[in-house]
């Protein structure tokens, strides 16, 4: 039975792993202070493989590596859109912002997590495409005559007190949470999206192949066995976010509370 009384985090991500690998360590931590949390996915996440075909990797990252990855990190539910991978911004924008409206509207969470619209040097369309369409459903989704005909579903207008951007780029955060305590945990989901991973060290030997640098790495890089690396990779990731802040292993994003306004006008 779900618990109606507990706050949620509503997370609006674009595919299956993003949560785990910008935020697994914050959402841990959320769920250990007695949040619900649920995920948006809007795309299949049927174009992240050098080995899989579409059919079968959609099917097991949708039905297999979420749902491991959910329960490791403690997500309550998991919600699939189905756009096409590498393809959501030919979705009308306004089409998946209405979506994520209802999804507000449905929830009622106190946090949202997203990516983050105006972060520089973000390569892909689909995190692109989510974060703009998130970012004004959050700007609209407490106005009552934006999508008026929710209120016969039952979804009424709700204000989003606290919103964390997360990014490749942390140019725009400030604020790090420390992770110290959940790190294992983010690094135990990110493993349960075993095809994801695979592609990543895949990606990761392209790269130094490509390039003929780093080459002492490629013994290291093992698609088969690929919890070193990773867990190399995300730990050294959470401590030169950590450096920042004078935390030992961190996350960062860019937030923001709906009362920000008044922190100006009050100091």
């Amino acid at each position: 039975m779900v618990d109606d009384t507990k706050p949620v985090v509503l997370l609006l991500t674009a595919h299956a792993d993003d949560a785990e690998f910008f935020a697994g360590g914050t959402i841990a931590q959320f769920v250990h202070q007695g949040y619900r949390v649920v995920e948006v996915i809007a795309t299949d996440n049927g174009r992240g493989s050098f080995e899989l075909d579409s059919t079968t990797l959609v099917a097991q990252s949708r039905h297999v590596e979420a749902q491991a990855a959910a329960k490791v990190i403690g997500k309550d539910e998991v919600v699939f859109l189905d756009y096409p991978d590498g393809f959501l911004n030919e979705t009308p924008a306004n089409v998946l912002r209405e979506r994520y409206i209802g999804f507000i509207r449905r929830y009622w969470p106190k946090v949202v997590m997203t990516f983050d619209p105006w972060a520089p040097l973000e390569p892909h369309p689909d995190h692109r495409h989510v974060a703009f369409a998130a970012v004004e459903a959050l700007a609209f989704s407490h106005m009552p005559l934006f999508h008026p005909e929710h209120k016969a579903a039952g979804l009424l207008p709700h204000l989003v007190p606290e919103r964390y951007y997360f990014a490749k780029d942390g140019e725009r955060c400030n604020r790090y949470v420390d992770i110290s305590l959940f790190i294992e945990k983010k690094i135990d989901a990110l493993c349960a999206h075993e095809s994801q991973m695979k592609m990543t060290i895949d990606d990761l030997r392209l790269s130094i192949e490509a390039t003929g640098t780093h080459t002492e790495l490629l013994g290291f890089l093992d698609r088969d066995n690929f919890r070193p690396a990773l867990e190399m990779f995300i730990r050294a990731w959470a401590q030169n976010v950590g450096k920042k802040a004078g935390l030992p292993l961190a996350e960062e994003f860019r937030h923001e509370h709906a009362a920000a306004l008044f922190d100006s006008i009050t100091a």
